[in-house]
């Protein structure tokens, strides 16, 4: 494999046209910004552009997990009490706010990080992304175990291609 790629920096390969949500919009805003942009997790900013969690769509599972056990306990019960049941549901779950849901504890990695660090960090921390943070933790980009990926893919050798 090609030295060079050992050289790359976060800052080469990162996303920098980001979707960002507040803290205070609700679950159903986050869940629209994701399917409209096609993204599966959104950093949470807040006016001053500090990154201060990170919702993704594991967060999202999470509930339905909690979903999912309820639901199961209310097979045996009649339909109407089933069907109201769902209703407050997607009720309360939309209208929860970003803050309830999202991982405030922000796995993040700085513009000069090599590629091969950022990469090693993700798989320790067992997470698919990382928001590129300045020293003062604003919100630069993120970086994705994909961009690190076509990264190394790009600089292979041509044998290998």
């Amino acid at each position: 494999m090609n030295e060079e790629v050992y050289q790359q920096r976060v800052k080469s390969v990162m996303s920098r046209d980001l979707v960002t949500i507040d803290a205070g919009d609700s679950v159903h805003e986050a869940i629209q910004l994701m399917a409209e942009n096609k993204v599966a997790a959104l950093p949470v900013v807040d006016r001053r552009g500090k990154c201060i969690g990170f919702l993704s769509s594991s967060d999202l599972v999470e509930v339905t997990r909690e979903v999912d056990a309820s639901l199961y306990e209310l097979e045996a019960t009649e339909a109407p009490l089933w069907g109201a049941f769902l209703g407050r549901l997607s009720d309360h779950v939309g209208h929860q706010s970003v803050m309830d849901l999202m991982s405030e504890s922000v796995v993040s990695t700085s513009p000069d990080t090599p590629l091969f660090e950022a990469a090693s960090k993700m798989l320790r921390d067992h997470v698919h992304r990382l928001p590129v943070l300045d020293k003062d933790n604003h919100l630069l980009g993120i970086v994705s175990m994909t961009d690190i990926l076509r990264a190394f893919v790009e600089h292979a050798p041509a044998t290998a291609k």
